[in-house]
Formats: C-alpha cells, sequence, structure tokens
C-alpha cells in the first residue's frame, strides 16, 4: 500500500497519506497540496519529487 508524508518532501505540516494504489494516492495529494499549501498546479519537477518519495 503505497505512503507518503509531506515531511518527504521538505514540508512541515504532518499530514500523511496512504492508498491503495499510486494513482489514488496522487489523486489524495493532488488535494491536500491545493487546500493546504495553495498548490494549485504542482510542477513536473515537484511531481517527480512526490514519486520519488512514495513509500511502497
Amino acid at each position: 500500500m503505497p505512503s507518503f508524508a509531506c515531511k518527504d518532501v521538505g514540508m512541515t505540516d504532518d499530514w500523511k497519506a496512504t492508498a491503495n494504489t499510486e494513482d489514488e494516492l496522487l489523486k489524495k495529494i493532488k488535494e491536500h497540496a491545493g487546500k493546504a499549501h495553495n498548490m494549485k498546479n504542482i510542477t513536473p519537477e515537484m511531481m517527480d519529487t512526490i514519486k520519488k518519495a512514495i513509500k511502497k
């Protein structure tokens, strides 16, 4: 089950998420990034960083 924590990419909040698939997890990450970090558009570079930080 893939998991992700904001702290894994240098953010200071304690948000963490898990999902059944990486695609589901990325959807949760994008939603959180928009609401909590005002990141309406995640750059390709940031998406690469996020994907590398996902624990499988």
